[in-house]
């Protein structure tokens, strides 16, 4: 009886309703995270970029553990198979 199309479009209409209805009866919410946002101290450039490039060696590291660990259970698993 309905489309795809109908149940898409209805249930974006319902999002867009609750959205509404949040925004209008929570306006204190809004504001009071904005002024918590000012009081944020942001880290600067070089601390956010050493911060990037310490996650990002740790997770090439982590990777290249698993990767290690998964061919050793490769080898025992083909090893006992044969």
């Amino acid at each position: 009886m309905f489309g795809k199309d109908f149940f898409g479009w209805a249930v974006l209409g319902l999002v867009v309703i609750v959205g509404v209805i949040v925004f209008f009866s929570n306006r204190s919410f809004f504001k009071e995270s904005y002024q918590e946002l000012k009081k944020v101290t942001w880290p600067s450039k070089e601390q956010a970029t050493s911060s990037a490039l310490i996650t990002i060696a740790f997770i090439v590291c982590f990777s290249l553990a698993l990767s290690v660990v998964d061919y050793v259970i490769n080898l025992i698993m083909t090893g006992l198979l044969k």
